[in-house]
This record gives C-alpha cells, structure tokens and sequence, in this order.
C-alpha cells in the first residue's frame, strides 16, 4: 500500500502504541527528567518517531522495549543539551547589566550579594520538584493546586515538596541568617 492509505495504517498504529504504552513510557520518561513540560517534549519526540520509522515489531515485546530505547535515548539527548546550555549560561548571569536584573525577593532584601548568591545556590542544589515546588511557590506565588497541575502530581505532594524544600533551606542557611543578622 503506498500513498495515503499507508499513512492513515501509520497513524493507527502509532495511536494504537500511544494509547497501550503512553503512560508508562510518561513515568519511565518523568523518572529520567525534571518535571512534566520536559517529558511531554520528550514524548512527543518518541511519537514523532514511531511515525516516521516505525519498527519492525508491530506488537509484544520488541516494540515496547522499542519504545522504551527511544524515549530513553531522547530523554538522555535532551538532559545533555540542557547540561550544555547551562553550562554555555553560567557565567553569563554575572554580567547581566544591573536595570535588567529582577528585584531582589522581599526575604532577602537585608542581605549582602554574597549572602543571596549562596540563598541561591542552596535553592538550585534542591531535588528537581523540591527546588520547582519552592519556586513556585515562593517566587511566583502559586497555589498549590496551581502547583500540583504543573508538576503532574497531587496537591499533598505538591505540598510536601514545598514543605521537605523550605525545611532542607532553612536547615541549611541557618548559620547564614545568623552571620547576616550578627554582621
């Protein structure tokens, strides 16, 4: 069959994978990846894929390790680019000229610049939903249903990352807090 109806075949199947594997490639995918916006990326690769150059298993087994080899392999490419681009970004930040910087969050206001680059740091070093829940929450003001929608996860979850994420910083820049005050 050529043409269209080999197209429309393709398509059936592809969507016949998506509905018999989907969600179990999405958290094998969101176990390898920092949060949901990146696994729907990555998923949609995995999609476009089994489109394009199908395998040659249709069902069973050899498909789903298939599938499962492909996701692996986009979501690996994808944690790689974004190493690279960091790294390409970090020292850029400290050259950002000063009108263009956003204001300093109102808790720490009364700290020097050291002291809020090492705030910062302690927030990047988070788990990824720990340091994305804080943020959220902290920084942009979001509830935590909002939270929990964007994560993928439930609003108790959403909760506890916020929760475990402020108690691990606050254990952590104690010492900090003190210099500050004392200084």
């Amino acid at each position: 069959m050529s043409g269209r109806g080999a197209v429309r075949i393709r398509d059936a199947s592809v969507a016949a994978w998506v509905e018999k594997h989907g969600a179990e490639l999405r958290r094998h995918v969101e176990r390898l990846l920092p949060g949901p916006d990146a696994a729907d990326d990555v998923l949609q690769t995995v999609w476009i894929t089994a489109h394009r150059k199908p395998p040659e298993a249709r069902e069973g087994p050899a498909l789903r390790a298939w599938l499962y080899r492909v996701a692996t392999h986009a979501a690996l490419d994808r944690l790689g680019s974004e190493r690279r681009r960091r790294r390409a970004l970090e020292g850029r930040a400290l050259f950002v000229a000063p009108e263009a910087r956003p204001a300093p969050d109102a808790a720490l206001e009364g700290l020097g610049e050291g002291a809020r680059l090492r705030v910062r740091e302690h927030v990047a070093a988070l788990p990824p939903k720990q340091r994305q829940a804080v943020w959220m929450r902290w920084a942009e003001g979001r509830s935590y249903a909002d939270i929990a929608a964007r994560l993928g996860c439930s609003e108790e979850s959403a909760r506890g990352n916020v929760y475990q994420g402020m108690k691990r910083l606050r254990s952590e820049l104690f010492g900090l807090w003190q210099e500050e005050a004392g200084a």
